[in-house]
């Protein structure tokens, strides 16, 4: 049997579901003729323009112009990619992704890793909730946690017993193996196994999902490993998971910056006060992808610490994220010796937000940090010791290329305001420590766009643009002027891109639909541009019309493009011909030896017709 191809695999998932009810389960929607109507959930506004189109399974918003069809809604939705967005609604449908052995199995260990994490999770919860936690619920009230708050984040009990667990899932045919691959058991030296978690508060971790990809434990006894996680599996990463995520993903948008604390208990009792943008790291240092995912949902982020030693190791982990990421990143320490958690018992919501509001940037921090290190700035020799330290950060972080010329700009200004320097004498410490890099390619570059800048004039793109959009609104008109549509001609990537896929659709199954083409655009951007560019073709109205003038301008504009050429040959014989065809260099070299009495008339249709 043959293997469905992941274009076709993608259109079948993409038919399972119709756009109007994915859509009503988060947008109160109203009929608006044919079509649906209700309040935009990417941006806010008290008049609905966001439109759900059944007849073509699309969605648009004439406020934040976002649009696109079931997948880029789920894009936005989740702030997730599209093979994410693809695998939740096939793993909705019921239809399995089709990919490589290995592929399969490894999705196969994630979702029985789900499975049996989401059992351990209502397990844990129950123990909590029996005669056996009492201790747990009061240490759970002391630290000013309320039952709603543990409710919600599914806090549970680990017994003081060496296998309750693996009891439990015994008597509910839960494998072993699964036990062990989860981290929830381990095996003793004669094949048996033994709870992984004994006598701590746990804290299930979930996915931007919601999916349960692991848990971690604070002790309730004297044992000297404070919190315990699971271990790396095929579901759980340290590097790129974030302690309530899927409750701060929604939030964060809403607020314009993330939160992010190093403890279970100072994340939840942040919620608990309404900071729901607040997520925590488990044990290790923000990286790279902490905030890759974070970058999804805001450009600010206030990284929270709550000591000075740590607030000192942090400034420097920062800063390459600042740098890296083009992210606001601040840092706040929590005074008196307190951690997050306390420190919101004792002051409340509005000192806590005080703290985070007064956070300083992660080039300021580094700043101060490194005049205290240098012994202040009344000392001079101190001072440039510490300018010298600070731009070699800078500049050790534009070498490696983390930095783009923009960026490089925005911090040599902020530095230079640190400083009390000029930012060019910033960018010029930067430069000094860059490897010098020939033009060369810069030349390239140059020449080889030359070609197709020529292609791209504004009269072009404007013609092949109504090209496009009646091509999303009839294909059928592709076989007549499919060859008039040149994707060089468009100026901007989405567009070309979309005309890209449809040229491709065209070739390979002749007819299509408007949803095959927004299947294909996985970027969110691109499916947006689709959309609005079908939306102008309709308005438009009159097809035919529209692709009778449009193919007639670019008739017209290639005409005046070849005679441009002809008389730069005509004019220079030593000019290279090799842009003109075998026939048009034929005819140049008849128009050469009659070039006395060949009337212009008589010259330009045999050529340019």
């Amino acid at each position: 049997m043959t293997a469905e191809s992941p274009e076709s695999l993608t259109r079948r998932i993409q038919q399972a579901f119709d756009i109007t009810d994915v859509v009503a389960e988060h947008v109160k929607l109203t009929r608006a003729g044919k079509d649906y109507r209700g309040l935009c959930p990417f941006h806010r506004e008290k008049t609905p323009s966001f439109y759900v189109v059944p007849s073509k399974q699309i969605f648009k918003c004439f406020g934040c112009g976002a649009g696109g069809d079931i997948f880029k809604f789920i894009q936005l939705r989740e702030r997730i990619d599209f093979k994410e967005a693809r695998a939740i609604l096939a793993a909705r449908a019921g239809i399995p992704l089709q990919s490589t052995g290995a592929d399969r199995s490894a999705e196969s260990d994630r979702a029985a890793l789900a499975r049996v994490n989401d059992w351990a999770m209502r397990w844990f919860a129950r123990q909590l909730h029996s005669d056996a936690g009492a201790a747990a619920r009061r240490y759970a009230e002391q630290r000013g946690l309320s039952a709603e708050t543990i409710g919600a984040f599914a806090l549970g009990l680990a017994p003081d017993g060496w296998q309750t667990l693996c009891d439990a899932a015994r008597a509910a045919d839960v494998p072993s193996a699964l036990l062990v691959a989860a981290g929830l058991a381990k095996p003793r030296s004669d094949g048996s196994l033994y709870d992984a978690f004994r006598n701590r508060l746990i804290f299930p971790i979930r996915d931007a999902m919601e999916r349960v990809i692991g848990f971690g434990g604070r002790t309730l006894g004297d044992d000297p490993a404070k919190y315990l996680n699971s271990p790396q599996s095929a579901l759980f990463d340290k590097a790129r998971a974030l302690y309530g995520i899927e409750f701060a993903k929604s939030a964060i948008p809403e607020a314009g910056r993330a939160v992010v604390v190093e403890g279970y208990l100072d994340c939840v009792m942040a919620h608990q006060h309404g900071f729901r943008n607040t997520v925590a790291t488990l044990g290790t240092a923000l990286g790279v992808e902490h905030a890759r995912i974070l970058r999804r949902y805001a450009e600010s982020v206030v990284l929270l610490f709550d000591s000075d030693e740590a607030g000192d190791r942090a400034v420097d982990r920062a800063l390459p994220l600042f740098l890296s990421q083009t992210m606001d990143v601040r840092l706040a320490r929590v005074p008196e010796g307190k951690d997050p958690c306390d420190y919101l018992v004792s002051r409340g919501r509005d000192g806590f937000n005080d703290l985070l509001n007064s956070a300083p940037d992660a080039l300021e921090s580094k700043w101060i940090q490194l005049l205290a290190r240098c012994r202040g700035a009344g000392n001079l020799a101190g001072r440039r010791r510490a300018i010298t330290e600070f731009l070699a950060v800078i500049a050790t972080a534009a070498e490696s290329g983390q930095i783009d010329s923009i960026q490089r700009g925005l911090i040599a200004n902020q530095v230079a305001k640190l400083l009390g320097v000029t930012a060019e004498d910033v960018l010029r410490q930067i430069s000094a420590r860059e490897p010098r890099r020939a033009g060369e390619a810069a030349k390239e570059q140059i020449e080889a766009t030359r070609a197709t800048d020529r292609r791209r004039t504004p009269v072009v793109e404007s013609a092949s643009r109504e090209l496009l959009e009646v091509l999303l609104n009839e294909p059928a008109y592709y076989g007549s002027i499919g060859e008039h549509l040149d994707i060089e001609a468009f100026d901007d990537a989405p567009t070309r891109r979309v005309a890209s896929i449809v040229k491709e659709l065209a070739a390979q199954v002749g007819t299509f639909e408007l949803t095959d083409v927004l299947a294909r655009l996985e970027s969110v951007e691109d499916s947006q541009r689709a959309v609005d560019l079908q939306i102008a073709g309709q308005k438009k109205g009159n097809l035919a019309a529209t692709v009778e003038g449009a193919v007639a301008c670019l008739q017209n504009e290639r005409m005046r493009s070849r005679a441009g050429e002809l008389r730069s040959v005509l004019r220079d014989p030593h000019e290279a011909t090799e842009a003109l065809d075998e026939e048009a260099r034929a005819r140049v070299q008849l128009a050469r030896q009659h070039r006395h009495f060949a009337a212009r008339r008589q010259l330009n249709p045999p050529l340019l017709g």
